[in-house]
């Protein structure tokens, strides 16, 4: 483990290696959160971290009656490390810092300001992003971006709205990353499409706290799966 590195995240990629080598093949359970403890050495805060990042993923799930699960479709390509650059590593960090800054206030005045015209581009997007997610099986990358940006619009704020311009590049990388793995798991394209979907019902009822509570749901479970994705970094 490195310095920079948490106990949570050395524990999920250590069982993400055991994962990709086959000790725990698709539909075997994981050890127990006690075990878990035992084995490393910890409290059980890092080890449901850990578990909770390999969830987020998609590449672990949890079932009735206790336990964790390696999903039945993981496969060699969901679980292929995402490698980038340093420097690329910390812009992303700082963007994500950022993002759990700037969004959730951005929906919350979304939810306030919003026009009609707005309001039905953003139904718009999200029939796209259903129909690209969910029904074709893609990452939906552009219809994610968009439907941010349309928030962003939403908010009447013409700093905001400059402010994302200038970071769509750097949007569009840590997308990448984040939606990759759901590529091939179709429940975790549904559960990314229903957090979408709840910030978009709380901006069409014009609930402002509800907006900002929905969209930093869906930011903190993205955080965890770049959290995975980054080895060797804290995000």
């Amino acid at each position: 483990m490195t310095k920079k590195e948490k106990a949570s995240q050395f524990i999920s990629r250590e069982l993400l290696h055991q994962i990709e080598t086959g000790k725990y093949p698709p539909g075997s359970k994981l050890p127990t959160e006690m075990e878990l403890t035992a084995y490393y050495g910890v409290s059980r805060v890092p080890v449901r971290e850990a578990l909770s990042m390999l969830r987020a993923s998609g590449i672990i799930s949890s079932r009735q009656g206790g336990g964790s699960y390696v999903e039945e479709d993981t496969s060699s390509k969901l679980l292929q490390r995402t490698r980038i650059e340093t420097d690329d590593v910390e812009s992303i960090k700082y963007l994500f810092e950022m993002r759990k800054i700037l969004e959730p206030e951005a929906a919350y005045l979304a939810a306030s300001r919003r026009t009609s015209e707005q309001l039905e581009q953003m139904r718009h997007i999200m029939k796209r992003m259903e129909s690209e997610s969910i029904e074709k099986g893609s990452s939906a990358m552009e219809a994610d971006l968009d439907f941010h940006r349309s928030i962003i619009i939403a908010t009447q704020n013409p700093i905001l709205i400059q402010t994302l311009e200038s970071l769509s590049s750097l949007y569009e990388r840590t997308l990448n990353i984040t939606l990759r793995p759901n590529i091939e798991l179709k429940q975790k394209r549904e559960a990314v499409f229903k957090e979408h979907y709840n910030i978009l019902l709380a901006i069409e009822a014009e609930e402002p706290e509800l907006a900002k509570i929905q969209c930093l749901i869906h930011l903190k479970n993205a955080e965890k799966k770049l959290s995975l994705f980054l080895k060797g970094y804290t995000i």
